[in-house]
């Protein structure tokens, strides 16, 4: 697990319960620079083994409407929620391949239906939506790029979760989005759904 702060008490707490189960490691998804140490730290953790499942699931959410989005907020949406999942999956690569050749790979981007282009027919929050619907794409390009090497990528919709993102108001609670992410994960990265965006339920959502 990762986090940007140098130490994270609910992390801690549950590393400190689990020592030989839960690593948490500092990383800032736009500080590329760190990758290469960050990538050194992961295999010193994994060893010969390589790394089996990779979730990308920090994000933000930029709400702006037509009469409020500037360049600046498009792009620091985009970067966090599109470019830095794809950098990271591309550092983390020699590892994932290491477990690839052992049977199989797993990457998993966390998106959103707000990303689906034919669902938009309301709240057009442009940084956002743009930003996930990017990643689908990024997601369906890695599909492509990376199935020779047995590396399965697909994209995951947990459901509007009561986060610090979701707000306190949304529908679902976060066991129920990490239940359903965990269950796609176990069922649903087969060759059939390469490339696609399931929700937390297991059904197919249209990009």
């Amino acid at each position: 697990a990762t986090t940007r702060q140098s130490s994270h008490p609910e992390l801690d707490q549950l590393r400190d319960k689990h020592p030989n189960r839960l690593h948490v490691l500092q990383l800032e998804g736009t500080n590329y620079s760190s990758f290469p140490e960050f990538v050194k730290q992961v295999e010193a953790i994994v060893g010969d083994q390589g790394l089996d499942t990779l979730i990308n699931n920090a994000g933000i959410a930029l709400r702006d409407g037509l009469d409020s989005v500037t360049a600046e907020v498009m792009l620091k949406n985009f970067e966090v929620n599109s470019v830095a999942p794809l950098m990271l999956t591309k550092a983390l690569l020699p590892l994932l391949k290491v477990s690839g050749a052992k049977g199989k790979a797993s990457v998993v981007n966390i998106s959103s239906t707000a990303g689906s282009i034919s669902k938009t027919s309301s709240h057009t929050i442009y940084p956002y939506r743009t930003s996930k619907a990017a990643l689908n794409m990024i997601t369906k390009c890695l599909a492509v790029d990376l199935k020779p090497h047995n590396i399965h990528v697909i994209s995951i919709c947990p459901g509007h979760l009561k986060t610090d993102m979701g707000g306190p108001n949304a529908a679902l609670e976060v066991s129920t989005g990490v239940s359903g992410v965990m269950n796609v994960i176990k069922t649903m990265v087969t060759d059939d759904n390469l490339g696609k965006l399931i929700n937390h339920e297991g059904s197919i959502l249209p990009y």
